[in-house]
């Protein structure tokens, strides 16, 4: 059926998220799909729960949703200010209207690190499985679990400093090429640049890391 979408908001290019409650919900699976979808430009609910859907087929994890759920994750995402009414979607010859809803954002950067994660029992469990390997590969030394817990935290406050360093300073063109990453790679890309630039500003974080092995 014919129609035309009435777009009064515009999103920023890029948008360093602080807060934990909001990277909270950002890192949420439920809302993933949505915020993945809406890269796309300004959708309905009845648009999002068809995409919701067709995300399900190809990710076991996920189940489809009905209009009802997607609306009440929509309503968490404006909450915390990843999601707005965009616009209005008018169908020709008919009143009624559709609200469209767009990310404030085309993207999204974490600019908190994950002190509490490497405090709480999953984050010591996965400093424990790299304390084992990496200690496979010194020679079977014997790993101080503190000192990798201790380790992690700060290398996760440096890398994100980095990354949140980059976005601030960056030019057009700069932003140009972080917005045109695609999504699905973003995260693993920044990564990487993350901890490039760590290896070459600070090898003596890296001495550190070998003072938790004797």
């Amino acid at each position: 059926m014919a129609h035309q979408d009435v777009i009064t908001f515009k999103p920023e290019r890029i948008k360093i998220v602080y807060d934990k409650k909001t990277n909270d919900v950002l890192r949420d699976p439920n809302h993933v799909p949505i915020i993945k979808v809406l890269r796309k430009g300004p959708m309905t609910v009845q648009e999002l729960t068809k995409a919701y859907a067709k995300e399900a087929e190809t990710n076991p994890e996920l189940e489809s949703k009905s209009d009802k759920t997607i609306y009440r994750y929509l309503k968490v995402l404006e909450d915390a200010n990843v999601v707005v009414p965009a616009g209005q979607r008018v169908v020709i010859g008919k009143t009624a209207t559709e609200t469209l809803f767009s990310r404030t954002a085309e993207v999204f950067i974490g600019g908190q690190s994950e002190e509490e994660y490497w405090s709480c029992e999953a984050g010591k469990e996965l400093c424990d499985n790299v304390a084992q390997l990496l200690s496979k590969l010194l020679g079977d030394k014997k790993a101080d679990k503190a000192c990798i817990v201790k380790f992690m935290n700060e290398f996760d406050k440096i890398g994100t400093k980095y990354i949140v360093s980059l976005v601030e300073e960056a030019d057009d063109e700069l932003v140009d090429l972080i917005t045109g990453i695609d999504w699905a790679y973003k995260d693993k890309i920044l990564s990487y640049v993350s901890i490039f630039a760590m290896v070459l500003n600070n090898p003596d974080l890296f001495e550190k890391l070998r003072t938790c092995f004797k």
